[in-house]
């Protein structure tokens, strides 16, 4: 393979050229354009004419290089009958809400037929059921069972929130062994962090009595490139190389002008005039003969020169960041420029510019790993991968289980890649394509999304469905789903509670300023059962802010991310972002960022051009990966989720669930009108001449007004 035919894999197919999944959505619509009709009711909600839903524990074999959207043989009246009960259950959830962005038709359900008639009847259940027995002290499900017993060479099982992921893996593992269709030496787990493979490699030995390996990807990698090249390879983490980089990129200001002209030509107007305004240039000698570091002159006023500094450090993080990808694909800055001048479109000069910048950080952090003969944490995977392809290193595992499949980078699904091909084996994948929010950290959703095109190769792909959560009622699964649901290019799913709870799910806080809204969180706090459980999230680490700037004096106690309510000191509380709560559960959370704005929720802040181009390609639907956010953040809870809102400034998310999802928790609450041309909050504002307007508050990248009146 060349290094061109590399950038393709690792980048996905042209990003001018549609995905798998795009082209079949295509298809689709001109298979349906005189089948979709918009149904009367909130938000215009637009649906097929007949659109079954995946309902519980269906599995069926999906051809490895299209989605074939009818159901086949006998199983297609019983997903038929499901999916009609799944929509009568969970009302609302099963309508798709893409009508006003313009996407794609709802894609097509997944599933066919039932548990038993997926397991091959109900008396291959029943065996099943004995010969694994309970796991963890419970019964595995119909639906965990089918996955089991109906896995087949290419298995992905899509499972919502608290419907037993880790325990379908275990239940596998222990099948497996039971049956003797492996030994333990022949089974490898794989996860994301350490914590998550630990936790499952005990619970794996608690359940079998066998050590079966479960392990990183990271460590894995580690691991087949010391047994493939040298024996004791140094790991340079990413403390080192956040050093290495600084260190470069400090001393070329210091003693290159031309670096420090270019450091500044890449930040703001008004930043930029300030340092022009300046007598002589940054990075020049200080009084006491010392060089300073700073992107500003230290002739610069003190506030001006900070602001410099400030954004001398974004660059250098965007640096960081640009080369991590790059050792991740295994990209030189001759393959970054050309791709930049391949598919950099109208960034193409801003990147020239930020490549310029990192050419020699990067080769100042490739002399240091040369020098030590380290691996960094950023390539390790794409020279495991590299090894396996060389013949380097060989395996014995007959069956593979990934879970968390939903956090797949194209590097580590080349590694995987490299090692069925070298010695293939059985694939068996767990994870819910609603709670994929990695995509900064290089994740594609579309590994999950065309699952069977990625691994076409190897056969059919049999999917199947964990759809009873234990977590939450159906109040919260109807809520969240409905919302998370309006993207159609997320495989449908309808969930239902394993038992019936009572009361809302869904809480608004509101409050005229951010006193009154902290206060506000206090008064619940003190009316919540002893001994909850609480999470306090946010879409920024900047968020708990809100809380702890404005509640009284004394009122919290910090202790890292642990925080101790004065009042109330039975409360397990905990502040912690989305992303880091993902795969955690508490009774009851608070989500604190709900307004709009740049650095609101949805978040708007724009990624470095450069970053963009090494991440996988974005979704056409408006703010995907930020639903799924909060739809992972509406899901932490076991009892219920309280969105904290300023009214004069509420984000486009809460705006919908007040106007579709859950209108009856925002009785009482009376938010600001609505931009109609792009969807933020109206303000009135006072223009020239003292005439009173009103405007959107995402001016100015919004420009609509009216008269005050109107």
């Amino acid at each position: 393979m060349t290094w061109i035919d590399r950038l393709f894999w690792l980048f996905g197919e042209d990003q001018d050229q549609p995905s798998p999944s795009e082209r079949r959505a295509a298809e689709r619509r001109k298979q349906t354009s005189g089948g979709m009709k918009r149904t009367p009711g909130r938000g215009g909600e637009r649906t097929a004419d007949r659109s079954p839903g995946l309902s519980s524990g269906r599995g069926t074999d999906r051809p490895s290089a299209r989605r074939s959207d009818d159901a086949t043989g006998h199983a297609g009246h019983h997903a038929d009958r499901a999916g009609n009960r799944a929509e009568n259950r969970t009302g609302k959830q099963g309508k798709a809400e893409a009508a006003d962005s313009g996407a794609s038709p709802r894609r097509q359900p997944v599933s066919a037929c039932t548990p038993a008639e997926a397991a091959g009847g109900e008396a291959a259940l029943a065996r099943a059921r004995d010969i694994i027995g309970p796991v963890e002290g419970h019964e595995l499900s119909d639906e965990q069972l089918a996955a089991i017993v109906g896995a087949g060479h290419n298995t992905l099982v899509l499972a919502g929130a608290g419907t037993g992921k880790t325990t379908t893996i275990n239940g596998y593992v222990a099948w497996l062994l039971a049956t003797w269709r492996a030994r333990p030496d022949e089974i490898l787990v794989l996860s994301f962090t350490r914590a998550s493979a630990e936790e499952m490699g005990e619970r794996i030995r608690n359940q079998t009595g066998q050590r079966v390996r479960a392990t990183t990807f990271h460590a894995l990698g580690l691991d087949i490139c010391r047994r493939s090249g040298a024996a004791r390879r140094d790991v340079v983490d990413e403390t080192t190389m956040g050093r290495v980089i600084r260190d470069a990129f400090d001393g070329r200001r210091r003693t290159d002008p031309r670096y420090r002209a270019l450091v500044v030509s890449m930040m703001p107007s008004g930043v930029r005039d300030a340092c022009a305004d300046t007598a002589t240039g940054a990075g020049a000698p200080t009084d006491g003969g010392v060089e300073s570091s700073s992107a500003a002159s230290p002739a610069m006023p003190s506030a001006a020169s900070r602001t410099a500094e400030a954004y001398a450090g974004r660059l250098l993080e965007s640096a960081r960041t640009v080369i991590a990808h790059m050792r991740a694909r295994d990209l030189d800055v001759a393959a970054l420029r050309a791709l930049n001048e391949e598919r950099g479109g109208m960034d193409k000069g801003r990147n020239r510019d930020m490549i310029a910048l990192i050419e020699p950080l990067y080769d100042a952090y490739m002399r240091h790993l040369r020098d030590v003969g380290g691996i960094d944490f950023a390539g390790m995977i794409g020279e495991a991968a590299a090894a396996v392809r060389a013949g380097r290193f060989d395996h014995g595992w007959k069956y593979v289980l990934i879970d968390e499949y939903q956090d797949m980078s194209r590097p580590r699904c080349a590694l995987i890649r490299a090692l069925r091909e070298r010695r293939g084996f059985a694939l068996f994948a767990v994870g819910d394509d609603w709670q994929s929010i990695y995509r900064f950290a290089g994740s594609d959703i579309r590994l999950i999304l065309d699952f069977d095109h990625v691994w076409g190769a190897w056969g059919p792909t049999r999917t199947f469905l964990l759809t009873v959560t234990r977590r939450f009622g159906q109040a919260l699964i109807d809520a969240s789903g409905s919302f998370v649901m309006a993207d159609p290019s997320l495989n449908v799913k309808h969930l239902q509670a394993a038992a019936v709870t009572r009361g809302p799910a869904v809480g608004v806080i509101a409050g005229d300023d951010a006193r009154a809204r902290c206060e506000a969180v206090l008064d619940r706090l003190r009316r919540l059962p002893r001994r909850s459980s609480v999470m306090m999230l946010g879409r920024y680490r900047a968020d708990l802010d809100q809380l702890t700037r404005h509640a009284p004096a004394g009122a919290f106690v910090t202790d890292g991310d642990r925080l101790t309510f004065a009042e109330r000191p039975d409360l397990a509380i905990s502040f912690m972002t989305i992303h880091r709560s993902k795969g955690l559960q508490c009774d009851v959370a608070f989500l604190l960022s709900c307004a709009g704005g740049v650095r609101g929720f949805p978040g708007a802040v724009r990624e470095e051009p450069l970053v963009g181009l090494l991440l996988p390609q974005a979704e056409a639907y408006p703010y995907a990966e930020e639903r799924r956010l909060c739809y992972v953040a509406m899901t932490r809870c076991r009892r219920r989720v309280f969105l904290v809102v300023d009214p004069a400034r509420p984000s486009r998310f809460v705006y919908e669930l007040r106007e579709r999802v859950c209108p009856t928790a925002f009785r009482g609450v009376k938010l600001a009108d609505r931009c109609p041309s792009c969807g933020e909050a109206l303000a009135e504002r006072a223009g020239s001449g003292g005439r009173r307007f009103v405007g959107c508050t995402a001016w100015p990248a919004c420009t609509f007004t009216r008269d005050a009146g109107e």
